[in-house]
């Protein structure tokens, strides 16, 4: 699995923990990130370049940990590729189905909200429900940056969020896989009364049930094996242990 950086790893933790025997080569393209400022074109050329790294790797199954690289070059991967694609989206769908009030938000980067993948989840799920986007502006960063729960970064998600509160929304989906690890920002802004909706899990269901019906078998050596496309590797591997409990060693891979 691929992401921009670092925020795929909320979609490696559920897929590890769905798939434990599965061996996971994590890839971050830290060097090119963020991609939400960036062009369809060059997320698609880096996204290409990735996949066809990976593949030569040994991937049988590809995840794009990312919904800014899901909505740009998803399509152009399965393309291209041999192997299951498995791409990140907001979870429209359910928060909208399960909207009583007929409000909800979707937060994501600025890239994500814009995308034709994401007006064609509103006609296609949204229906009679108002669905507000609003861009996460700084929290990418901050995630990277391993601030969590820093001053700033708690302005940043309250001048986001808090605002959402006088706006009869009952749902939240989260379209960006950095999100997450500011979940419990998020949730002592709303408290219970906001439903909020992590795509991941239904992420790692999706992976089992592809690895089943293709028939991948798992080596059974459950080997993590994480890179970078940033010069310094150890900046990565002193923030594994603060993004998903453990520790590992981290290669700085060159794509240029």
């Amino acid at each position: 699995m691929f992401d921009s950086g670092l925020g795929g790893l909320s979609i490696w933790r559920a897929v590890q923990t769905a798939l434990p025997a599965w061996p996971i080569t994590y890839l971050a393209d830290q060097a090119y990130c963020p991609y939400g400022g960036r062009s369809k074109t060059e997320i698609i050329e880096r996204s290409l370049k990735i996949g066809h790294y990976l593949h030569s790797q040994g991937a049988s199954l590809l995840v794009v940990a990312c919904n800014t690289a899901t909505t740009a070059a998803v399509a152009a991967l399965r393309q291209q590729l041999p192997i299951p694609i498995v791409g990140v989206e907001p979870a429209i769908k359910p928060a909208a189905a399960a909207s009583r009030t007929g409000r909800i938000a979707v937060l994501a980067t600025a890239a994500t909200l814009a995308s034709e993948r994401v007006q064609a989840l509103l006609d296609q799920h949204a229906g009679e429900v108002e669905v507000l986007r609003r861009p996460g502006l700084g929290w990418v960063e901050q995630v990277e940056a391993g601030e969590l729960d820093s001053t700033l970064t708690r302005r940043r998600v309250a001048e986001v969020v808090r605002p959402l509160l006088q706006e009869n929304i009952d749902h939240i989906a989260l379209g960006c896989t950095h999100y997450p690890f500011l979940s419990p920002l998020i949730r002592e802004l709303t408290g219970d009364s906001i439903a909020l909706y992590d795509p991941a899990e239904a992420i790692a269901r999706r992976v089992d049930s592809l690895l089943q019906l293709h028939g991948s078998d798992s080596v059974g050596d459950h080997c993590y094996r994480f890179i970078t496309t940033a010069d310094d590797p150890q900046a990565m591997a002193a923030m594994l242990p603060l993004l998903i409990g453990h520790g590992y060693a981290v290669e700085s891979l060159n794509l240029e």
